[in-house]
């Protein structure tokens, strides 16, 4: 759903998410000034940061690592600074982590040892009746928090979304990925995030939640969620409309 992401900042404390991409740069998380948390679908910036020659020794605070699947068996150097640590991101999804849950259940205790001493958030999904098969499935499994995307134009499809979540599951609810699909107006998606951010502030359940996303360069290619959707300028380092409403909501 996001071949070129680069970072997700986040709200409730607010947040977004960095997504990688070409036209990335190097002040992208710190352009966020009231932004409190984000992500980036990694164990690590570092990547990201060493491909755009930026500096490394002042990573911005509020980072939450997440485990990729597809290396999760390697000797990953979570922070021990982390405070949480993200599961699988979209494993109900084939071109993301692709995971049936009986695979997922198989590799939860080793995500378990590198969450030691940390909150642990379940799998990222969109699909709520497979992640209640996970935690159904996933016996003794530790899973402190629940993970969903969703993508709706509606604020109150949303939030009747989550309640569902939270009415499934009765834990703290990350919503790591929302924003208006199948649309390429800027307006449409302020409309709905000026709808979303207040009703997602005062719901008690939801614990956390990351616009989707901090730059995005499509433009009406057919693509889920296109430009207009994106929270900084394409050419610059400058905040959007949309991100300066996001970044200055709280």
């Amino acid at each position: 759903m996001k071949p070129y992401l680069l970072t997700f900042i986040g709200g409730k404390l607010t947040s977004s998410t960095i997504s990688w991409n070409p036209k990335y740069h190097c002040t992208d998380e710190a352009t966020f000034s009231n932004v409190h948390w984000w992500y980036n679908w990694k164990h690590s910036p570092d990547r990201m940061h060493l491909q755009h020659h930026c500096p490394t020794a002042n990573v911005r605070a509020g980072f939450v690592p997440m485990i990729n699947p597809k290396n999760f068996n390697r000797d990953l150097n979570i922070s021990s600074n982390a405070q949480y640590l993200l599961g699988f991101n979209e494993p109900d999804h084939h071109k993301q982590s692709n995971l049936t849950v009986a695979q997922a259940v198989g590799m939860w205790k080793e995500v378990e040892k590198k969450a030691a001493g940390k909150i642990l958030v379940s799998p990222a999904v969109t699909n709520l009746n497979w992640l209640q098969q996970f935690l159904h499935q996933c016996h003794n499994c530790r899973i402190d928090h629940v993970a969903v995307h969703a993508y709706r134009c509606d604020a109150h499809q949303l939030m009747a979304y989550l309640k569902d979540a939270w009415n499934r599951f009765h834990k703290p609810i990350w919503l790591t990925e929302f924003a208006c699909p199948h649309t390429t107006s800027v307006n449409e998606q302020l409309r709905f995030m000026k709808d979303a951010l207040p009703l997602l502030e005062a719901a008690p359940y939801v614990f956390r939640y990351s616009w989707f996303t901090s730059r995005f360069i499509h433009h009406n290619e057919g693509t889920w969620v296109d430009a207009s959707a994106s929270l900084m300028k394409e050419n610059s380092a400058e905040l959007s409309l949309l991100g300066h409403y996001y970044n200055n909501f709280m």
